[in-house]
């Protein structure tokens, strides 16, 4: 059995370089024999497993096989999940994860917890690795099209095929030097022929939040290009000092620049509030809910969530800040989340689903990039998921209207 919130060693093999089968066991022992310590081999599972846990396609390659460390003795690593800060030192981790990749033929090792989104540390031979594992939500949000604009509306099939192909040839605008300069408020360092990214504070701690901060910036999508796979244009460069002018020469009058244009809102309609259980609760149009969000929910990154133009009082901002609070949003598709690590369908969850009240069901399921949910089905108003436990009337109740 698998616990939420335990440390995962993350370790990707490289399909050019051939795998020392003596090598590979001697290495991974100490792991294998420790019994707090589960080897966890993501190609002897069913492909739907892999994406329940920590999809990895399109990044990794045929061939390119994947194994989990799932460290039992540091789980779970927080008291609350929802607490975006892991109060333990991760150096000795990773440490562990630099020896490793040292050792044997990673192409990409990270370090990250069990449940929730975001790595605490990447290792890779190439920036280009390290900026496609980024790409790998952008990759596999339905409602983000080819060049990194979201939708309001989920792609159509054709869309969202033509996005996976180009794949590759997105990794193809930007160069090494490129993608490293982007990288700010996390520490870089070459080890040999490794770079290694993370995003740990210098007691060794982690706070997730910079986790998604370095995901955007690695996979960089304000830089992709007209043309998939064509070269993005080179970052502005720092403006150098001139030369001080001739004392013959006239000065020459430049014309004042325009101001830059102010920063377009995200379309969509505001978030409203109530209060449920003790707790201040966002309620989304289906506009405003998708995967970045429920991530940035996970990690009560509220001012990644909420604007300015919400409705939510001061006070509630305040609680939401202090307390943290709950949220309740429509779900066009019940294959959007998972039970027993597989989508769930129509006749599991008439099956499996109690009823709540007249004219609505719930059924307890898990939110890619969130965690654990419940899913109400409500009568005439469609399907919501809401993080609140136990209060599954007042929710229907609350989405009636």
């Amino acid at each position: 059995m698998l616990s939420a919130d335990s440390l995962v060693t993350d370790l990707m093999f490289s399909a050019k370089a051939p795998l020392d089968q003596a090598l590979f066991t001697e290495t991974l022992r100490p792991y294998g024999e420790d019994p707090k310590r589960t080897l966890l081999d993501m190609d002897r599972l069913d492909p739907r497993m892999e994406m329940e846990l920590s999809p990895s396609m399109p990044f990794r390659r045929r061939g390119e096989r994947r194994l989990l460390i799932i460290d039992g003795n540091v789980a779970p690593l927080r008291e609350d999940p929802a607490n975006p800060i892991v109060p333990l030192d991760l150096r000795p981790h990773k440490e562990a994860l630099i020896t490793l990749a040292e050792t044997l033929p990673i192409r990409l090792g990270r370090l990250f917890a069990l449940g929730s989104w975001g790595d605490a540390v990447l290792v890779a031979k190439s920036a280009r690795d390290l900026r496609g594992v980024c790409l790998i939500p952008w990759a596999l949000d339905p409602q983000v099209d080819v060049d990194g604009k979201r939708r309001a509306s989920q792609l159509s099939q054709q869309e969202f095929e033509a996005k996976i192909m180009a794949f590759e040839k997105r990794l193809e605008e930007l160069d090494d030097a490129e993608i490293l300069l982007g990288i700010k408020g996390a520490t870089f360092e070459r080890r040999g022929e490794l770079l290694v990214v993370d995003v740990l504070e210098p007691d060794g701690t982690w706070d997730q939040r910079k986790s998604l901060a370095l995901e955007m910036q690695l996979a960089a999508l304000d830089r992709f290009s007209i043309f998939p796979g064509a070269p993005a244009a080179p970052r502005a460069p720092k403006a150098e000092v001139a030369a001080p002018a001739k004392a013959a020469a006239p000065a020459k009058v430049e014309p004042k620049p325009e101001p830059a244009p102010a920063k377009p809102v995200p379309a969509g309609p505001p978030l409203t509030t109530a209060e449920l259980g003790g707790q201040v609760v966002l309620v989304f149009p289906a506009e405003r809910f998708d995967l970045d969000v429920a991530a940035a929910l996970g990690k009560r990154d509220w001012d990644l969530v909420v604007r300015g133009s919400d409705k939510l009082t001061g006070e509630a901002r305040d609680r939401l800040h202090r307390d943290g609070g709950g949220f309740v949003a429509p779900l066009e598709f019940l294959s959007e989340v998972f039970i027993d690590g597989k989508p769930l369908s129509r006749p599991q969850f008439d099956q499996a689903a109690r009823a709540v009240g007249e004219g609505a069901r719930a059924l307890e399921v898990h939110l890619p990039r969130f965690g654990p949910v419940t899913l109400i089905d409500v009568a005439g108003k469609g399907r919501f998921v809401t993080s609140l436990a136990g209060h599954d009337a007042a929710v229907a109740a609350l989405v009636r209207g």
